[in-house]
């Protein structure tokens, strides 16, 4: 039984459109990344300036939910990178597996094509053989 992404092995697109879609994924990942630092940085400000008695409570509490919501986000687009990587593995080894059989049929082939010449060359020293025996 062929397995379900068999059919994309030979299409040099998907496997570009699947770099293509784990470097997408590592971007935003990155990018998630620098949002949470700077969320984590207003959060800072917003305790300071509750510390210094300016009213912040709503701020920080909204600042808190984008923040958890962010980091959320950040581990499914991991999340998502992996699986992306494992299916680009995945491809790689169905396209070394069909390379392997592909060398396995091209070596029995070699091996053929050996002793058919190996047969033809007895054939023509024993035809050789006995041309030169009746010229004596």
């Amino acid at each position: 039984m062929d397995p379900p992404l068999n059919r994309h092995i030979n299409a040099i697109d998907s496997m570009q459109t699947l770099h293509q879609l784990s470097r997408t994924w590592n971007m935003i990942y990155e990018d998630l990344g620098d949002l949470s630092e700077r969320l984590g940085f207003l959060l800072s400000t917003a305790t300071k300036l509750s510390d210094a008695g300016i009213k912040t409570h709503s701020t920080v509490e909204h600042l808190i939910f984008v923040k958890a919501r962010n980091d959320l986000r950040r581990r499914w687009v991991s999340s998502f990178g992996e699986r992306t990587k494992l299916i680009i593995g995945f491809l790689f080894s169905l396209a070394s597996q069909e390379n392997s059989q592909a060398n396995v049929k091209i070596a029995a082939t070699s091996r053929f094509i050996a002793r058919e010449t190996q047969r033809d060359n007895s054939s023509m020293m024993t035809l050789v053989s006995l041309l030169l025996r009746g010229l004596d």
